[in-house]
């Protein structure tokens, strides 16, 4: 065999190889990365129940994506019940509503404070037992009815550079002392202001920007010397210390009230897919599937304490008897609320 045959049938191997990676790359890693949704569709059952769940993130979540969250829990749900297949689809609010406006409807939603509004009339009351806080499921309830069970949630922290006293008093001190404003945050449909007493308050750079751009103003810009931030902001923050772009932060976690809490809710017209809705959405609350929220950086709605590491302080905070904001709260009554004092002293 000569050298010009061998190096054809080198390549001639080669292209072979690569050739059949691409035929079968979509069937083994592609199902995969997508948590086997392509082998869900081939190998359902005749009698399997396919449910169309719609991820709308109205705030910030932990460390990662929720959607994926869901995505990964609907895979091991398939697995359990080999009958059952949830496809989670993420929109944004604009994009719900656009969807719902042309007819087109999940059959479960999971949503946050600013989405309750817009979808209420389209949802079934859940009736089955849950493992899930009081004060949280409060949140939920409409005329008395659980209509949104809440699967996740976050919280408010005070944050500074360095060493500070985040006391009221020395607050106030710090704003006598400096140009600088003291306080700053940031808002989408939430009310991160109700965490905040009268003094505090008072120091409060109420000016209209998103959660993430009060962070660059906090962090880059130096626009005020406390970020009244959420999980999200002090993930980044612990993130930029273990980086070096910090050399310490100091926290103050408000165990008073959150908005930040994630619901489920089931949205079908499909009376026979009622029930495996709500029994999915028994399967989230369940502790097992609660103590992953780590890997996402969100806290349990069990009461179940799931970290030991740098957020363990934050969720014994959040343990407390939270107040929280009524999931359904209409746009406008928030927006209203946005510019308000603070109530919680």
């Amino acid at each position: 065999m000569n050298k010009k045959t061998k190096e054809r049938l080198f390549f001639s191997i080669f292209a072979f190889v690569v050739a059949s990676f691409l035929f079968v790359a979509p069937y083994v890693i592609l199902p995969k990365i997508y948590a086997g949704r392509e082998q869900w569709l081939q190998t359902a059952p005749p009698n399997a129940t396919f449910l169309e769940l719609w991820e709308i993130d109205t705030f910030e979540g932990g460390n990662a994506s929720r959607a994926r969250f869901l995505e990964k829990t609907a895979y091991m749900y398939q697995e359990k019940t080999l009958s059952t297949f949830v496809i989670v689809r993420s929109v944004d609010l604009e994009q719900a509503k656009m969807m719902l406006e042309n007819g087109t409807r999940p059959d479960l939603i999971s949503f946050g404070i600013g989405a309750g509004d817009m979808i209420l009339s389209l949802l079934s009351e859940i009736n089955t037992d849950l493992n899930v806080r009081t004060d949280l499921q409060a949140g939920g309830i409409k005329e008395g009815k659980i209509m949104a069970v809440p699967w996740c949630f976050g919280g408010y922290v005070l944050c500074a550079k360095g060493e500070v006293d985040l006391s009221a008093q020395n607050l106030k001190q710090l704003a006598e002392e400096s140009e600088l404003k003291v306080l700053g945050t940031g808002q989408n449909y939430n009310l991160p202001q109700k965490v905040l007493n009268s003094e505090e308050y008072a120091l409060l750079d109420n000016v209209e920007r998103t959660q993430y751009q009060a962070y660059e103003s906090f962090l880059r810009d130096n626009e005020f010397q406390v970020l009244l931030g959420t999980q999200r902001d002090f993930y980044r923050l612990n993130n930029k210390v273990s980086l070096g772009v910090i050399d310490q932060m100091t926290y103050e976690y408000k165990s008073n009230y959150t908005d930040l809490i994630q619901y489920l809710a089931i949205s079908t017209n499909v009376t026979e897919n009622i029930l495996p809705a709500t029994k999915f959405i028994k399967f989230v609350t369940q502790s097992h599937i609660q103590k992953k929220l780590t890997s996402i950086g969100m806290f349990s709605v069990d009461g179940q304490s799931i970290y030991s590491n740098e957020y363990a302080e934050f969720e014994k905070a959040l343990q407390n008897k939270l107040q929280v904001m009524n999931v359904f709260t209409s746009n406008v009554y928030l927006k209203e609320q946005q510019n308000k004092e603070a109530t919680n002293e």
